[in-house]
């Protein structure tokens, strides 16, 4: 299994947070872990979109990108 490096889009309902930072995110999506990984992804970019963006995350959702083409491969809200 192999792990490649994604871009990792935050958003709260339906605006971006996090807009103005590029964060990368390296990642097995067919591996045994990535179970919980969207999980804690998505809680520790919550945690840091609170103060750094003053949202208040009502309705937190993540979103994985392929790197390269932009393409979604993951829309992630926790449910």
């Amino acid at each position: 299994m192999v792990s490649r490096i994604y871009r990792v889009h935050v958003f709260d309902g339906a605006y971006e947070v996090l807009h103005k930072r590029t964060l990368t995110y390296q990642l097995d999506l067919e591996g045994p872990g990535v179970d919980g990984a969207p999980g804690r992804l998505l809680q520790a970019l919550t945690r840091l979109a609170g103060p750094t963006e003053n949202e208040p995350m009502d309705a937190p959702r993540l979103e994985i990108r392929d790197a390269r083409p932009g393409t979604t491969v993951l829309d992630w809200n926790g449910a």
